[in-house]
């Protein structure tokens, strides 16, 4: 008579180790897609805010390229140019302001130092949609501000250009420490930032002749 075949199947023991590895395999990949999910939103984060720090220093870029000259009066009536430009940042007018685009505006573009000890990088903005600008010690409400860059080690502006009207066919321009618009009626040929030892350019355009014409008519 033949044998009756051995019953397969699994026992007990042999179902719960096979449910703790199904278990512990479970939450090894848990693990590491936490891990892993972390890791990527540091990344995403670091991303983005590169590019956002990219997307407001393009924009205060376009407004320093639209420059007006802007003339105005000083404090005994004499014609000036619209323009003040010093160590710690540079305050002028532009067609392309950042806030309020239909009207030209006032813009302070300058240092500040944080808490660290470190500077950012910050953009102010006045619009003349409400009001006209005439003197050169006029108050102006500064109701639009906007951090560009932060935890900068060391920041400081340099402005290139001549150190008069009268003095552009007879010598050639040079960096500024300091440009006063209203001593030389004129703005820079270029605005240079240096963070760190490293030195970014922005070109402004080259108003001098409308702006002498101005004076000189005046």
């Amino acid at each position: 008579m033949a044998s009756r075949g051995r019953a397969t199947g699994f026992t007990l023991i042999e179902l719960l180790l096979s449910v703790a590895i199904m278990a512990m395999v479970i939450g090894v990949a848990t693990y590491g897609f936490s891990l892993f999910t972390r890791h990527w939103d540091g990344r995403s984060w670091g991303f983005d805010s590169a590019i956002g720090a990219w997307q407001r220093l393009d924009l205060v870029t376009a407004s320093l390229s639209d420059s007006i000259p802007w003339l105005v009066r000083g404090n005994k009536g004499e014609l000036g140019y619209y323009f003040l430009g010093r160590d710690e940042g540079l305050t002028f007018v532009t067609d392309s302001p950042v806030f309020e685009s239909h009207a030209a505006a006032v813009v302070r573009v300058f240092r500040e130092r944080q808490p660290n000890g470190r500077w950012q990088l910050v953009y102010e903005e006045a619009s003349l949609s409400r009001q006209r600008l005439r003197q050169a010690d006029q108050r102006l409400p500064f109701e639009k501000r906007m951090v560009v860059l932060t935890d900068l080690p060391n920041l400081s502006f340099e402005y290139f250009g001549w150190s008069s009207v009268e003095d552009r066919d007879v010598q050639p321009p040079s960096w500024w420490a300091e440009y006063d618009g209203m001593q030389r009626y004129q703005s820079p040929l270029r605005v240079a930032m240096n963070i760190d030892g490293q030195r970014s350019f922005f070109e402004f355009p080259d108003r001098a002749d409308s702006a002498l014409q101005a004076v000189k008519a005046d």
